[in-house]
Order: C-alpha cells, then structure tokens, then sequence
C-alpha cells in the first residue's frame, strides 16, 4: 500500500515509517523539518496547515492510506490559540484532502488528552476507563485532538468509500528514554496527571500500522497505552495518595495496571502493547 505518513520526521512518525517501511508499504513523509538521512522512503516538506501544499502534495502521490501524526504535540509552550489553529486546521485539511484523492484509510493521532480525564481534578466513574469515558476539557490541546475525532466522525460521511482510524495516544517514551520514567518515580506522587501511563514509540508504530490494515469502517476511537503504569507502587494506593479517597476500581484490576482501556482495539483489531519498563 502507498502511505503518506504526516510528521514522519518525529518521534512517534519515525518509528511510524520504519515499522510500514519492514511491513512492505511504500511511505512518504510529509514533515516540516527533514527526516534523519537512513530513514526510509521518499520526503516532501510542506506546511499542512495550508490546504494547497496538502491537495498537491496528495494529488501527485494518490496515496491509499495516509497515518496523520503532524501536530503541535504539546499541551504547554505554546499560546493557545497556536496550538488549537494549527491542529486543527491541519487535520481538517489532511483529511479532507485524503477524501477528495480517495483514500481509502485514514489513522489519525489523538491523544489520551481528547478523554478530558487529564486535565480535570474529577474521576472517570470507574477504572479502567474505556473510550466512551470522557469529560469537557478547557484545555486547547485536548480541545483540539477532541475536535480532529469529530472532524472525522464528518468526513467519513462525507466520503463513505474512506475510514477513519483514530487512536487516542498516551504519553509517548523513546526506547531510550526510560529514564522519564524512573524521573516520574523518584517523584511520586507527582506526575500523576494521566495516572503514571506510558506507551513505548514502538507500540505506538504498531498500533498506527494495525489501524492501517485493519478491517473497520465508518470512524473508530481506540484508546493506547502501555498494559503497565510506570510505578512500583499500587495504582489504587497512588490515586488515593493524589486524588484522595473515593475512587472506584474493577473487581481484578491489577495492582499494576493501567487504567486506559486498551481492550477495543485489542478485540477489534488484534493490537496490544509489547514494550513495558519493567523488561529493563
């Protein structure tokens, strides 16, 4: 398959093109800043915030699928209205773009802030959480992933022949970069503002190609997370500790375990996390 990966030159769009590069797809990255030189497949440096770089650069490559990861990828750094323009100004172009060359599947990077949890002193009414869990958010960068999903829920729509995959990222760690972890450890309780989850750059890769190649229709919502916290103390203890008493866990739910659901995407799609801090 022809994929047009968008901000492939980052940290979760590398991993992105190198794991659809091994799986045979032919990949080209479209990114403002250029890739490193040994990353595969061909690279167009555009601004996808504006529409006609996007009609054009889509135009030439009829790509069948596109893997939408471009963003400002942070909720703080930014001014507000930065964050929520270019996010979602961009996915709108992306994947009206996508539409009108006939893609046939889209992937979209969320993010665990579109759940609203993260950014809200309130608690989901149980544990673990699944996608239909979600609260408003004042936040411009949740805000802003929330309405790249409703975007969606409107252009499949649109477009019946294309669908939409999106996948509500949790906090992204590089290979290399445990040691965030063990920073969010060494700190307890702080660092609890997304209940100490994680996923590895690698599961994120995987999960991009199994909304890629899986069998959906319409637009679908996965949450991904690492199975694991990143503590060494009891989830239920650690939220206590934060949040105070009150919080209500499912009957079995590890002591260790996250509590983003990863159980749809799992069951609908095959995928499940394989990296954890705790192989060292």
């Amino acid at each position: 398959m022809r994929v047009v990966v968008t901000g492939g030159s980052g940290r979760a769009g590398s991993f992105t093109v190198l794991e659809l590069a091994s799986a045979g797809h032919e990949v080209i990255n479209l990114d403002m800043a250029r890739p490193p030189a040994d990353l595969p497949g061909a690279f167009v440096q555009l601004d996808l915030t504006d529409a006609g770089e996007v009609y054009d650069v889509l135009s030439q490559f009829r790509p069948e699928g596109v893997c939408h990861l471009a963003a400002n990828p942070s909720p703080t750094g930014f001014p507000r209205h930065q964050t929520f323009d270019n996010n979602v100004i961009s996915t709108n172009n992306v994947m009206q773009a996508a539409g009108d060359v006939g893609v046939s599947r889209l992937v979209y990077a969320s993010s665990e802030m579109a759940t609203g949890w993260l950014t809200t002193d309130e608690l989901p009414a149980q544990f673990p959480f699944d996608e239909m869990d979600r609260v408003d958010s004042p936040s411009a960068y949740a805000l802003s992933k929330y309405l790249g999903e409703k975007i969606a829920d409107s252009m499949v729509r649109q477009y019946p022949a294309m669908s939409i995959c999106s996948l509500r990222i949790n906090n992204v760690i590089m290979p290399d970069g445990y040691d965030v972890l063990q920073f969010r450890r060494d700190n307890f309780p702080e660092g609890g503002s997304n209940f100490w989850s994680y996923i590895d750059a690698r599961d994120v890769a995987t999960a991009f190609r199994a909304g890629l190649e899986g069998d959906i229709s319409g637009h679908e919502v996965f949450l991904i997370a690492a199975a694991d916290t990143c503590l060494d103390t009891p989830i239920q203890a650690a939220i206590e500790r934060l949040y105070g008493p009150g919080a209500r866990f499912a009957a079995g739910h590890g002591a260790f375990d996250s509590v983003f659901s990863c159980r749809k995407i799992a069951e609908r799609l095959g995928w499940k996390p394989r990296h954890s801090w705790r192989d060292g």
